[in-house]
């Protein structure tokens, strides 16, 4: 009998025994499973606001070359406006002598060739923007000879000539900058 009542006590000591083992390896494995969740939330957490930053900054970034080829639109516009209000006036509005408003032409290429060069770092992606500016350039240049030619009147030969370059040179390239422009905001690179 003491033999089955020393196995019984032997066997509760073991089970005890064991019974603390486990508890103590559930211990264990929770106080791990614990830190690994800690950490990976941390991990999550540090990838998630560096993530943010770089999406703000792409932002940013996008956000200011928007504007710039905005303002870049704009003084094309103007460049046609005013080699339109050169060539064929629209109104009867006197907006001064072919001179002068030749001269706003003038100015307003050399606002957008300014421009380009103070912005290159968006321009630069502007694939055909050297070969416009330059296309732009010998228009400007051909219409601004042909305003002062003396003979710079409707029908007379200087004025065809100043209104084909209009119509067939600076019209069509600052449409198609601003073509290019427009798409490079569409791509929202």
């Amino acid at each position: 009998m003491e033999i089955i009542i020393s196995a019984t006590v032997l066997a509760a000591l073991l089970s005890g025994l064991f019974l603390f083992s486990v508890h103590r390896l559930n211990r264990n494995h929770t106080s791990i499973e614990n830190r690994m969740s800690r950490s990976h939330t941390e991990s999550l957490e540090s990838l998630k606001a560096s993530m943010s930053k770089e999406s703000h900054a792409a932002n940013h970034l996008y956000t200011r070359k928007a504007v710039c080829f905005e303002e870049a639109s704009k003084i094309v516009g103007d460049l046609i406006y005013w080699g339109e209000k050169c060539v064929v006036p629209t109104t009867v509005y006197d907006f001064g002598s072919k001179k002068d408003i030749a001269t706003r032409m003038l100015k307003a290429f050399e606002d957008l060739r300014h421009y380009t060069l103070q912005h290159s770092v968006f321009f630069d992606e502007v694939p055909e923007l050297q070969k416009n500016l330059a296309d732009l350039m010998a228009s400007v240049n051909h219409i601004q000879n042909m305003i002062d030619s003396d003979e710079f009147r409707a029908g007379k030969p200087a004025w065809n000539e100043a209104v084909g370059v209009y119509r067939q040179g600076l019209a069509p390239v600052a449409k198609s900058l601003k073509t290019e422009i427009y798409q490079l905001m569409k791509d929202g690179s």
